[in-house]
């Protein structure tokens, strides 16, 4: 193998390195902002599920304030 094909082949790799750094660089920003994602929708649901609890034990109190009288 003489020097230009030497220096070629490295070009080829150290491309080949670049591209691969560049992509798993962009695959922690995507899992980095599905995560986010994640706790977002479950931040959302823990809310709506304390709500509609608030609102069981609310009409339950009414219903037991009714029956009371």
């Amino acid at each position: 193998m003489d020097e230009g094909q030497k220096e070629q082949l490295l070009i080829r790799v150290d491309e080949r390195i670049k591209n691969i750094y560049n992509r798993m660089d962009k695959f922690e920003t995507l899992f980095t902002n599905h995560l986010h994602h994640h706790e977002l929708w479950e931040n959302d649901i823990k809310n709506q599920l304390h709500r509609w609890l608030a609102l069981v034990v609310a009409a339950a109190g009414g219903a037991g304030a009714m029956g009371m009288m």
